[in-house]
């Protein structure tokens, strides 16, 4: 997952970190890295085919849609 750091010194930085990791550990570390915290934004992935199973989006596994 993406997460955009918004620094009160004016700086950004962009993380990308993995979905099991706590929110709390993850501020700790973006604090201990750039300082106190102005703002942070999440980025998720667009759910265009949000009817598939997570094993089935990992494998890359497309559903065509059903004739009628």
């Amino acid at each position: 997952m993406k997460i955009l750091v918004h620094f009160k010194s004016g700086f950004k930085q962009t993380f990308i970190v993995p979905k099991c990791m706590l929110a709390l550990e993850f501020r700790n570390m973006a604090k201990d890295i750039g300082g106190n915290i102005e703002s942070i934004e999440f980025s998720l992935p667009p759910r265009r085919q949000s009817n598939i199973s997570i094993a089935e989006r990992r494998l890359g596994i497309v559903r065509l849609p059903e004739k009628r």
